[in-house]
């Protein structure tokens, strides 16, 4: 039994079984291992999935690979979505893992391919979720005596496969970052993206937003069909309600916009459905940043969330520094946080 440490693309490793992070009723949502995963495996696991329905967060399932020939079973991961630390996510992610071993152990496969779990779209940091990983596995490896299973961690982003380097003495490099950038646009063009992923589900009548008196509605038509002529100071409107006036008045696609700010539409969607609901920081950070806003324009999204900028926090700083100098380009941003050991901005599927 052995714990390899490999970066590869998990649908074309040989294994008895690969492992899909995915959401408690399978739907994609993005463009990760998920997508990947279901993308080589075709129409039939979606439709095997949908017939298993639920499966609760900390747990998994298992299916046949259909269409993938390097692998005989896919274990399907219910990940948890990254908070703040402190609602019990490493637990419910230290759960996937065994979970997952188990399931394979029962199966009686030899080996099992797993990809970092939570992290990228469900907003884990990635040297937490890289320790996690490593500490629950090798801790199932030391309990399980009796087991031939070989396991992999699989890395894929290049963030991942540089920290992976710098703790461990060996990670094997399979493919290259012109490979996983020709992979996210094959994805893209496969699923239409972001046009296709949308809120994955109809809210329910408890959940939907109470209906806007018509005076409102009135009002609101005027500020959309008034465009340039009214300023946003003027403009009396929630979080999600100014993103959008931004987006129309800057002449942004809703798919240029979530690309720029490094969110998913799903997240945004579910923003503007709870508007009662304050949307993490980091998220209205990029939303600031997507939509290229001037430091006073980025202060009154910041406020109609119920924020503001703090010097007091290094985030904060970095990006309100930025904006003054006119960067806003997300993934340069994003890597200055990495390098200072911050979270990243966006990448979260839901809120």
């Amino acid at each position: 039994m052995a714990l390899n440490i490999v970066r590869h693309d998990i649908t074309k490793i040989r294994a008895d079984a690969i492992v899909n992070s995915t959401n408690e009723y399978f739907r994609v949502g993005g463009l990760g291992v998920d997508a990947s995963i279901h993308y080589a495996a075709g129409p039939r696991l979606e439709e095997a999935l949908r017939g298993i329905g639920h499966c609760p967060v900390g747990s998994a399932v298992i299916t046949e690979s259909f269409n993938i020939p390097t692998c005989r079973y896919i274990i399907h991961a219910v990940t948890p979505l990254y908070t703040d630390g402190r609602q019990g996510e490493e637990a419910l992610l230290r759960g996937c893992y065994r979970k997952v071993l188990d399931l394979a152990e029962e199966h009686g496969c030899r080996s099992v391919a797993i990809p970092l779990l939570s992290a990228g779209a469900y907003g884990y940091p990635l040297e937490e979720a890289y320790r996690i990983a490593a500490s629950t596995v090798r801790d199932w490896m030391s309990r399980a005596d009796d087991s031939d299973l070989d396991i992999t961690l699989v890395l894929y982003e290049k963030g991942a496969v540089e920290l992976g380097k710098a703790l461990e003495e060996e990670v094997r490099d399979y493919i290259t970052d012109s490979y996983t950038e020709g992979q996210r646009e094959a994805l893209k063009e496969h699923y239409d993206y972001p046009t296709a992923f949308r809120a994955n589900r109809r809210p329910s009548r408890a959940e939907a937003p109470a209906p806007v008196p018509q005076e409102e509605q009135m009002a609101m038509s005027v500020c959309w069909e008034a465009g340039d002529e009214v300023d946003y100071a003027d403009v009396d409107l929630s979080f999600a309600e100014m993103c959008e006036w931004w987006c129309r008045k800057k002449g942004l696609k809703k798919g240029q916009f979530f690309s720029a700010s490094n969110i998913s539409r799903a997240t945004f969607s579910n923003i503007k459905l709870h508007p009662d609901r304050a949307p993490k920081k980091n998220t209205v950070l990029a939303c600031a940043v997507g939509l290229k806003l001037d430091i006073d324009q980025a202060r009154d999204l910041l406020m109609r969330a119920g924020m503001t900028f703090s010097r007091h926090y290094p985030t904060d700083r970095l990006v309100e520094d930025c904006i003054r100098d006119g960067c806003w380009d997300i993934d340069e941003i994003n890597f200055r946080l990495y390098e200072m050991d911050l979270m990243v901005l966006g990448y979260s599927r839901a809120e």
